[in-house]
């Protein structure tokens, strides 16, 4: 049962996913209408009335007090709420079925975050910019954008519960230098060179092509005036060739078997985590030390050294370090 929802200080919903148990509970707390010809009041309109509250009373207490909550539980303890202000949006995620941390709910807010700076650009940095990219006011455009995040939010949600370096955060190798090297060729000599000769392009020069099996990272290659690759930019990749093209492994298990459930603590990884005992005494800061859109933990990639003999001087490949990347957590 969860939810995530991108809404301005007026309650105006510029962005919403929900599973099918929320949008149920949702059905059955607003009822049904008393005349049999009226209908519901669209998703859009009811996730609105149920969460104006929060929004108002959470932008309020920071004109007021400089100061908001940032996460809080409902009375019964059924559901989870995690806020973040990012600019002039703030951004909610709720679990109601106690298989997410407000870590877990945390980061899928900066997930969501870096996916609409991925897909925007620069326009992020504008409120009133972003506020036009994320609710456009042609109705069949805004379906497409907020079908396209809630795919990409319902991708990574897999993702997380079946494949480790979405668990851990961290780009996964395939360790074959050879194999590498040999595929690093291919990339540069067909697929970069079929790529760029297309008349498509008009000129645009593509500089990074990399080669996955499933989720996890092959070869990679970058063209010598090309910018060096984030890891979390990677990832980002590795999320947007996942929801276009699934693999057959993970939509077979997903298909095979439920979606195991995550401990609320969230402690099933035996990895270093940069939530750690102090996070929630961290999320309730004061709003003016938690907002940040900042990543303040090292960017490394969870991999062992290739070969040295076997790299080859023409190409730049991925630099190895040590076995832990948190790069889509906050400050």
């Amino acid at each position: 049962m969860k939810c995530v929802l991108v809404a301005t200080e007026g309650a105006e919903v510029l962005f919403y996913w929900t599973d099918e148990e929320f949008e149920e509970s949702l059905r059955l707390k607003f009822g049904q209408p008393e005349n049999e010809e009226e209908e519901l009041p669209a998703l859009e309109d009811r996730l609105s009335t149920l969460l104006a509250p929060v929004i108002i009373s959470s932008m309020t207490m920071l004109e007021k007090l400089s100061d908001a909550y940032t996460c809080f539980s409902t009375e019964n303890g059924n559901y989870l709420y995690v806020l973040h202000l990012f600019g002039e949006c703030l951004f909610i995620a709720i679990n109601g079925d106690h298989t997410e941390s407000e870590g877990d709910l945390r980061r899928k807010l900066y997930v969501l975050k870096y996916l609409v700076e991925v897909h925007f650009g620069l326009v992020t940095v504008d409120g009133q910019l972003i506020r036009k990219e994320l609710r456009p006011p042609d109705l069949e455009r805004r379906s497409q954008v907020w079908e396209h995040f809630q795919s990409l939010l319902s991708t990574y949600s897999r993702l997380r519960e079946q494949e480790q370096c979405f668990a851990v955060e961290a780009v996964e190798r395939l360790i074959h230098p050879r194999l590498c090297e040999l595929c690093i060729e291919a990339l540069e000599r067909h697929v970069i060179q079929a790529v760029n000769s297309s008349p498509e392009r008009a000129g645009e020069e593509a500089l990074h092509a990399f080669l996955l099996v499933h989720s996890k990272l092959l070869a990679l290659y970058s063209s010598h005036s090309a910018s060096s690759l984030r890891p979390a930019d990677l990832l980002a990749l590795i999320l947007l060739v996942q929801d276009l093209y699934p693999s057959e492994s993970t939509v077979e298990a997903d298909d095979a078997q439920p979606s195991p459930q995550r401990p609320w603590s969230s402690q099933n990884i035996p990895v270093q985590q940069p939530w750690g005992p102090g996070s929630v005494r961290q999320a309730r800061r004061s709003s003016t030390e938690t907002e940040t859109d900042s990543f303040c933990f090292p960017e490394e990639y969870f991999t062992p050294a290739p070969s040295p003999s076997e790299q080859s001087s023409e190409h730049r490949t991925l630099t190895p370090a040590s076995p832990l990347l948190s790069l889509l957590a906050p400050a």
